[in-house]
């Protein structure tokens, strides 16, 4: 029965993510899904089923890339249909609305194995080598700046400001990716994410290398 919902939940997220920008596709949840339940088979710790329907739904209705889409009614409306146990369908949205970077600024929440798992395997596809590609891809098609000499990163004291910022892609390293090292969840995701970490880092001392050649 859950690889009949496995595939049931593939078939929907492919539909609601049809054409999005690449840092957010169908890819980027294969790859999240892969890491999460590559993170569950060594930490033993969560309800496998609730991991794999949540990292595969968790960018449904995601403001980044569909602002006029509520993704939990959305999601919940699809579990309620699939027949999927309340309990289930209740921590799947309870990870949906906590995973995200900005949902930092709301406050603490209530963490669980599953989450901590999700988010752990999200995170990890936004940093290395991949995360760089999924920033200069989103900040392109979000129309900011590479980078702009003299404009430093921002400090941003809310929600509204984060995703309302307008900064370079470089500033974005500095304002979220190389964050996210010191605050992953597992013992796997801390320890994964280690070499990408070093991987930005060589990618910006390169970076700014390049960009004052010359100087």
């Amino acid at each position: 029965m859950n690889r009949e919902i496995i595939k049931s939940t593939e078939d929907f997220v492919k539909e609601q993510l049809s054409g999005v920008e690449s840092g957010h596709d169908w890819w980027h949840i294969q790859r999240v899904r892969n890491l999460a339940m590559h993170i569950y088979s060594i930490e033993q710790n969560g309800d496998p089923i609730v991991i794999e329907l949540a990292s595969l739904l968790h960018d449904v209705g995601d403001d980044k890339i569909a602002s006029e889409v509520n993704g939990t009614i959305l999601v919940g409306s699809f579990l309620t249909k699939e027949g999927i146990d309340r309990d289930i369908k209740e921590k799947v949205l309870h990870i949906m609305e906590n995973i995200s970077f900005r949902d930092s600024f709301n406050g603490s929440c209530i963490r669980t194995a599953e989450l901590n798992i999700v988010q752990d395997a999200d995170r990890l596809d936004a940093i290395g080598a991949i995360g760089i590609a999924r920033a200069f891809n989103y900040g392109g098609s979000a129309g900011n700046a590479i980078y702009e000499p003299g404009n430093g990163p921002r400090e941003y004291r809310s929600k509204d400001e984060y995703t309302g910022s307008d900064s370079s892609t470089i500033n974005h390293f500095y304002e979220k990716l190389l964050k996210l090292k010191d605050i992953m969840n597992t013992e796997t995701g801390k320890r994964l994410a280690e070499e990408r970490h070093e991987f930005m880092l060589s990618f910006l001392a390169q970076f700014y290398s390049e960009w004052n050649t010359g100087e």
